[in-house]
């Protein structure tokens, strides 16, 4: 009798222990209702409960983060995770590798640059989200107007149809840039760096971004604004909400912009060009580096989670191809699975999609160094002195070069 109480005493253990399996989330503020809706779904499957944090996007979800994985990493078993921060996590042991998980068929089915986005030293940590790019987003309308068929190839080109567009009165200014000194300059950079076929470090983690590719996209950037004038000088203080809104506006021709932009332009709640706009290859110093820079996010477990099988279903459940599908649709998030970007209902709903998945094959992402959270601030600085004639491009990627050296040096010390 006492052993059958103690059996009963047992299996009714367990029972209550799955039942109470809880997991913690922490995530910004964007696409909460679409989560909680997700989460209620992922309950009634699995009677897990995901529980959300929300914090405000950017360095703060790091910070939180940071600060649970130097106390054992048990306060957030799931997080989104940017692609510059892979590294970083993963070189200190913070985020758990999912490989006994992904599967061949993933693999196979993974955009590249979305996948290699949650990779590092030959293991996977996580699974693309939001796996977008910078898309370059044209007004077929205006150009027309100004006696172009096509959108142009090169960055000469487009200097010329700026300036027609602007003599003839179409537009104050063709364009506008991200280019406040945050992370949204250093992406800009980066896509524009890749398109004159440059980079950012070679093998051994040598800067070559002040190399002669380097100081050429970086006087462009100068060169659009007070040379050929055709960039909105109010770019020097915005970010991309300011660059998008003179795309909805009407007020300029064309612009980079994440996620998927038609969905949006085509939104006449949103937009006063509906129907007006097209997605085209990024323009090039020479019409054969089309590149642009990626931003890729993935779901992550944390190293310190009690609940890594449960951790693996929930974020599998929100991120294989059956639910990045859903995310897409019903949440407008960018997709890292082909089979997604090929289906019927996506391409329904997303205008533009064919041209956008022929792009994913020419995007770059920013530097994969553990220090990237060092780094990006200052070549952010260097960048904007730059641009508001502070430094010549030669002598501010000259001193952003120096110091990704004595970063990268003093982390490789504390790191032996």
């Amino acid at each position: 009798m006492k052993k059958m109480l103690v059996l009963l005493f047992v299996v009714i253990g367990v029972v209550i222990s799955f039942a109470q399996v809880e997991l913690n989330m922490i995530l910004g503020p964007e696409n909460l209702d679409y989560f909680i809706k997700r989460n209620q779904e992922f309950y009634e499957a699995t009677g897990v409960r995901v529980n959300i944090t929300v914090v405000p996007y950017g360095r703060d979800v790091v910070q939180k983060l940071m600060a649970s994985f130097l106390v054992g990493g048990t306060q957030y078993d799931i997080f989104t995770i940017d692609c510059v921060d892979v590294p970083m996590y993963a070189e200190n042991g913070w985020v758990m590798p999912v490989d006994k998980w992904i599967t061949e068929e993933m693999k196979n089915d993974a955009i590249p640059f979305a996948l290699d986005g949650m990779s590092y030293k030959g293991h996977w940590y996580g699974l693309p989200w939001v796996s977008e790019w910078k898309s370059f987003v044209y007004n077929q309308a205006m150009i027309e107007k100004a006696g172009y068929k096509e959108f142009p190839k090169t960055w000469e080109e487009v200097v010329k149809l700026s300036q027609s567009l602007q003599e003839k009165g179409i537009v104050k200014y063709a364009t506008a840039g991200s280019w406040a000194q945050k992370e949204s300059l250093v992406c800009d950079f980066v896509a524009i760096l890749s398109s004159f076929g440059g980079g950012f470090f070679d093998e051994n983690i040598d800067p070559v971004f002040n190399g002669e590719e380097g100081v050429q996209a970086l006087q462009f950037m100068v060169d659009m604004i007070y040379k050929y004038k055709i960039v909105n000088p109010s770019s020097l203080s915005w970010t991309e909400p300011e660059v998008y809104q003179t795309m909805f506006n009407g007020d300029s021709a064309f612009a980079m912009m994440w996620g998927l932009p038609l969905v949006d332009l085509d939104n006449p709640e949103l937009s006063n060009v509906v129907g007006e706009c097209e997605i085209g290859l990024m323009p090039s110093i020479d019409g054969e580096h089309p590149h642009t820079v990626s931003g890729p996010m993935g779901l992550a477990i944390s190293y310190g989670t009690k609940h890594p099988q449960e951790s693996w279903e929930y974020i599998n459940f929100l991120a294989n191809p059956k639910g990045s599908l859903d995310a897409s649709i019903n949440a407008g998030l960018v997709p890292g699975w082909e089979s997604v970007w090929e289906n019927p209902l996506f391409k329904e709903k997303v205008r533009g999609a064919d041209k956008m998945l022929e792009q994913a094959k020419y995007v770059v992402n920013r530097p994969r160094v553990p220090w990237y959270l060092e780094f990006s601030p200052i070549l952010a600085e260097e960048l904007h002195k730059a641009l508001t004639l502070q430094e010549e491009p030669q002598t501010a990627l000259n001193n952003a070069a120096q110091k990704a050296v004595e970063i990268r040096n003093e982390w490789e010390k504390n790191h032996q």
